[in-house]
């Protein structure tokens, strides 16, 4: 099976001069023991992503028994040609995600927004409004897999603190990357080291509705082999 992944900034690949950014979908590739195709778009929402007729591509590379992970809802919000209401045009979108896959005998898995850095005294709050809610909703009405990314990295940035959780973002200083000549303080992509960790909340999620099942990591076989010993 491949993991086909749709979604936004936070998911998507990077150029090695865009280094250390990095989205959680092209360090879930990076592990080696998934196939993974990812078409997220940096500042992609569900509407212009579907205007874009990239959802269509990704559904085309559909095989059956394939997953489909569906992340959106940093871009959803803004007010320009991205903007897709909460209440009515997101979700409808989903749907159409979730159809596209179970149409071609997929497997859809929808993903709430990771969350930004934004700590209020030493407080993580959220920033997506009524989002992450809607996700779920969908998730629960149409029987669709969740992952919810809004409530796992909420709890991890939180865990790691107001410093320690700029090192999972793209906190830099100037002449320290060389993209980055002047410094970057950004809340919102991930650093190489973060990413890893939200593609690690991404696995413990496929794990768990078992869509990738434990045999197919890699470090599984020595881990059997040792017990048989």
């Amino acid at each position: 099976m491949r993991i086909v992944i749709t979604g936004d900034s936070t998911a998507s690949d990077y150029a090695p001069e865009h280094a250390p950014r990095t989205g959680w979908g092209q360090a879930l590739a990076a592990r080696g023991d998934l196939v993974v195709s990812n078409h997220a778009l940096s500042g992609a929402s569900t509407g212009s992503f579907i205007e874009a007729g990239l959802l269509d591509a990704a559904l085309a590379e559909l095989r059956p028994g394939d997953a489909l992970l569906v992340c959106f809802g940093h871009n959803d919000p803004k007010p320009d040609h991205r903007y897709t209401d909460a209440d009515t045009a997101f979700p409808a979108n989903l749907r159409r995600f979730v159809a596209g896959a179970r149409e071609r005998g997929a497997v859809p898995v929808l993903l709430t927004p990771i969350e930004r850095r934004h700590f209020v005294g030493d407080v993580l709050e959220t920033t997506h409004g009524p989002y992450p809610d809607r996700t779920r909703t969908v998730a629960r009405e149409d029987d669709v897999a969740l992952i919810d990314l809004t409530l796992g990295t909420r709890r991890l940035w939180q865990s790691q603190g107001v410093e320690a959780s700029k090192d999972s973002f793209l906190w830099l200083a100037p002449g320290e990357w060389p993209g980055y000549p002047d410094g970057e303080q950004d809340d919102t992509h991930l650093s190489a080291a973060g990413a890893s960790l939200v593609a690690e909340l991404v696995l413990e999620g496929l794990l768990a509705h078992g869509i990738v099942a434990v045999a197919d990591r890699p470090d599984q076989g020595a881990e059997a082999a040792a017990a048989a010993r």
